[in-house]
């Protein structure tokens, strides 16, 4: 196939959910996430994928996907990075949500309907997120659920201080898109910008007390690619922005050096110590839980990890009790 295809469906639709996916190199795993996404979409619902280009087989991948009815929209040719990937979708989509899918992480698709829903009953809300969970390739048998940012967002009800969580959770009414903005391409770590900037402009966002998202660290990630300089300089660019912005009462230099001298600590704490430089509130971010995974024979690594993805998700959303906190609630 040519080295840029792009393919559409017509332009009218019903669509309630659009998810828009970005990939690059990374066939084996866009297998098993677009794999279970085929499977679990609705007729309300539309898949977009948007390829950078992949030498790797995922474009012609895609067009099989594509003819076969089991995917309504791709694109597949060379962009600017994840930002640039996503914005394509976003541009492209017909939903009323759009949610983002990353190509290496897992999502539980009956907790976002329960969110869209949420968001239909609510048409003030902007965006929904979630609690998030996460494990790793070389061991699936342990995983956690952010907790800190379930308590950022609660203060950020109260004083709106700007915050950054992890952005797999994020489901955005589209016409919002208007308030939030797209996705900026000037940098790697595109969620922890867009988040503080949603919650920076004024953008009604409603939390939802299931687990949208489960992160899978791996070696092909983009955080793990990505330079400690590069992530040095990105926390210190967006949260020196928005937190300043926030705490005027402070210089911008003041802010700077604080943010600075936060960041020659390990990369690892890198929010924790910015927070602490700012005199914000440390919050403790992990519950870590095993997961009982049990090794199957013949089931390689990636099987193994989204297999355990899928149980640890339901375990997580089906049965329990869940409930969505927001301005039109909060008590």
């Amino acid at each position: 196939m040519n080295s840029a295809a792009h393919t559409s469906a017509a332009s009218t639709s019903n669509y309630r959910i659009t998810y828009v996916v970005t990939t690059y190199n990374k066939l084996p795993y866009l297998q098993q996430v677009l794999g279970r996404l085929v499977a679990a979409r609705q007729a309300d619902e539309e898949i977009v994928v948007c390829d950078g280009g992949s030498k790797d087989g995922t474009g012609a991948y895609l067009q099989q996907l594509h003819e076969a009815g089991q995917i309504q929209q791709f694109v597949s040719e060379p962009d600017k990075g994840e930002a640039h990937g996503f914005n394509k979708g976003l541009l492209m989509a017909q939903g009323e949500f759009v949610k983002f899918i990353t190509d290496d992480d897992a999502f539980h698709y009956p907790a976002i309907r329960r969110a869209a829903a949420f968001m239909q009953q609510h048409p003030e809300v902007d965006v929904a997120v979630s609690y998030s969970a996460g494990t790793y390739l070389d061991n699936p048998g342990e995983a956690y659920i952010l907790h800190g940012p379930r308590q950022e967002f609660e203060r950020w009800l109260d004083d709106q201080t700007p915050f950054w969580m992890v952005g797999l959770s994020l489901l955005i009414r589209r016409r919002s898109l208007a308030l939030t903005g797209f996705l900026y391409t000037g940098m790697v770590l595109v969620d922890m910008e867009y988040i503080l900037r949603m919650t920076s402009v004024g953008a009604n966002i409603g939390w939802y007390t299931g687990v949208m998202s489960m992160h899978v660290a791996n070696p092909n990630g983009n955080f793990s690619k990505m330079k400690q300089e590069a992530i040095k300089e990105e926390g210190l660019r967006a949260h020196a922005f928005y937190l300043g912005h926030a705490r005027q009462r402070r210089s911008m230099k003041a802010i700077q050096r604080d943010v600075m001298e936060a960041l020659k600590k390990p990369i690892r704490p890198l929010k924790r110590a910015i927070f602490a430089r700012l005199g914000l509130a440390q919050i403790q971010h992990r519950q870590g839980i095993e997961t009982g995974y049990v090794p199957q024979e013949g089931e390689d690594a990636l099987t193994a990890v989204y297999r355990v993805c899928d149980e640890f998700l339901t375990a997580q959303n089906e049965g329990v009790e869940t409930e969505f906190i927001f301005r039109g609630n909060r008590k």
